[in-house]
């Protein structure tokens, strides 16, 4: 099968950790590779909220990732984004120095406030240097991920990005959690050709993995949104559950939910071919 994936913490992992891309600790590792016939990763570099020097920290993890997956499988292709707009600071010129080093997507928050906007547990909506950078991502063609900031910062950013993506969030109609999207947000970003990327964090989905995963799928297809679902399972970055525990169990979960009854046009769609066509976007 062909597997897309638009977000894990991989990268963190390796640099804190020590470790190689082929390591049996990771989620996301070379040894799983022969379970595709094509996979395509987008290696986030996540910044925490408190660092007090992001883009040194930025700087340390980008190059240790990318000289680890030199000796990446010849079936992986690596993509890389931002978690957390912190790295910038108050620079708005490392805009540039991010695309430069192939940054494809930045989450503009993580939890907390930074000087863009504000993340899921912060009341702060986008400031005026959050919308010098919104309009230089879009001059630079960068993907403006849309997970974990809050309602007040989504519905600001959503009406000047235009490259709108939801790398690792979920349905606020199927579990009300702040880090789900709500209908209205999904749909604002699939009109503006947007992706849902849907995550398997089980705080996110409220119950059963596996029928939960189906039953947001089923929500979005429901809204007529075949075109605007997309996988970000948020690997390496938070505890899952041991079902879906590492790329390795991909295709029992493409089986799963085509024995619930989603034909495989539509979930080659969802696990390959709508993210593929969004970063060609990019």
């Amino acid at each position: 099968m062909k597997y897309f994936d638009l977000h894990c913490d991989t990268a963190y992992e390796c640099f804190t950790k020590k470790v190689g891309f082929y390591d049996s600790s990771l989620a996301v590792s070379g040894i799983h590779s022969s379970a595709f016939s094509e996979w395509k990763q987008v290696f986030a570099v996540w910044i925490r909220d408190d660092l007090k020097h992001p883009f040194e920290v930025y700087k340390k993890i980008i190059s240790d990732i990318k000289r680890k997956l030199k000796a990446a499988p010849d079936n992986l292709t690596s993509f890389f984004s931002v978690e957390g707009g912190a790295v910038l600071e108050s620079d708005i010129t490392r805009l540039n120095t991010l695309k430069s080093d192939g940054i494809k997507i930045i989450t503009l928050t993580w939890n907390g406030e930074n000087r863009i906007a504000g993340g899921s547990k912060s009341d702060a909506g986008l400031t005026r240097f959050g919308k010098k950078v919104i309009a230089n991502m879009n001059r630079l063609g960068m993907g403006c991920d849309m997970s974990h900031l809050n309602d007040k910062s989504f519905f600001q950013v959503i009406e000047l990005c235009e490259k709108p993506i939801a790398t690792h969030s979920n349905c606020r109609a199927v579990f009300d959690c702040p880090r789900n999207l709500s209908d209205e947000q999904i749909k604002l970003i699939a009109q503006r050709n947007g992706l849902i990327g849907l995550t398997f964090f089980p705080a996110f989905l409220g119950g059963d993995t596996f029928e939960k995963l189906y039953e947001n799928i089923c929500h979005l297809l429901n809204m007529g949104l075949e075109r605007h679902i997309a996988i970000g399972s948020d690997f390496d970055g938070a505890d899952m559950d041991m079902r879906l525990n590492s790329v390795a169990d991909i295709p029992e979960l493409f089986v799963r939910l085509s024995e619930k009854g989603i034909n495989d046009r539509t979930l080659n769609r969802i696990f390959y071919e709508n993210a593929q066509s969004f970063m060609k976007s990019l």
